[in-house]
């Protein structure tokens, strides 16, 4: 291999440092001229389509100038809500159901919706309770558009937000017993369920209630417990079946500092009427 002599190396054009910083502000879309010098002259500004005027640059509080990605906040925030939104598996039934389409014709219905309201609205502070909420009672009362409804709202404040079914749960953690199916192990799919910011578990009594399905909802539900992460359960099945279904240590985790909200009116489904008010019960703070 022929080695360059040393005059061909000297005379090779060669990239100085200042010279790829100027290059890469200008495709950024700054003025080069302005990137080390006269802090008066930034913030500049780029303009978007929709949201008009950004900053791509400022002055910090030692009028040193520092460089923002040069993208439309307001489009990065709603790009990112597009990505939580489809992480979220929303039933398609229910992803336009919020709070403003919410039908309330009876006292309990009305409670169900301040509840709910509140806990999505104040869904930081629950979360620092790990304060839970439990939805259970008659089908067709509205229990899964009142948990999108809150599902919205805390993705729309920037938090993951995960809704399955028991069965999902059980189903996917009995997967990892298979040779040749995915490489999770049971604790990561485990951890995989604790991680999210808010878990809404669906169809909880559905299942048999054997005592193998019970222990891996406990599993998920205590790795939430200890971590201090929301989970929003949602059953027709009443108080005392959840927590028959549950266990008795799953239930009381759920319910620190969480609340359970009884919808027993009649199902939307068959007919609009209201058999008696909605219990809410709550243990210890709400």
């Amino acid at each position: 291999m022929a080695i360059p002599k040393k005059s061909d190396i000297h005379h090779q054009p060669s990239v100085h440092a200042g010279d790829a910083a100027r290059d890469l502000l200008a495709k950024w879309g700054f003025d080069p001229a302005n990137e080390a010098i006269l802090p008066d002259r930034h913030p500049q500004y780029r303009e978007c389509a929709r949201h008009g005027r950004y900053p791509i640059s400022m002055v910090d509080e030692r009028d040193v100038i520092r460089y923002l990605s040069p993208v439309c906040p307001v489009c990065a925030a709603e790009h990112a809500s597009r990505r939580l939104m489809e992480s979220a598996a929303i039933p398609s039934r229910y992803i336009d159901c919020g709070f403003h389409n919410y039908v309330v014709e009876v006292p309990g219905q009305q409670t169900a919706l301040d509840v709910c309201r509140d806990y999505a609205d104040h869904f930081e502070e629950r979360a620092q309770k790990g304060s839970c909420l439990i939805l259970c009672g008659n089908p067709g009362t509205g229990k899964n558009h009142l948990a999108s409804a809150i599902a919205h709202v805390v993705l729309a404040k920037g938090h993951s937000v995960l809704q399955v079914t028991a069965y999902d749960i059980i189903a996917r953690i009995r997967q990892t017993w298979q040779r040749g199916i995915g490489n999770s192990t049971e604790l990561e799919v485990i951890r995989g369920f604790a991680e999210v910011g808010l878990l809404i578990i669906d169809e909880v009594g559905k299942t048999f209630g054997s005592d193998g399905e019970r222990v891996h909802l406990f599993e998920v539900i205590d790795h939430r417990y200890r971590d201090l992460k929301p989970t929003l359960i949602l059953s027709n099945e009443n108080m005392e079946g959840v927590e028959k279904y549950l266990g008795p240590a799953a239930f009381d985790r759920l319910c620190q500092n969480g609340g359970l909200l009884l919808f027993d009116w009649q199902s939307h489904r068959r007919g609009r009427g209201c058999t008696s008010d909605t219990a809410l019960c709550l243990r210890g703070e709400s």
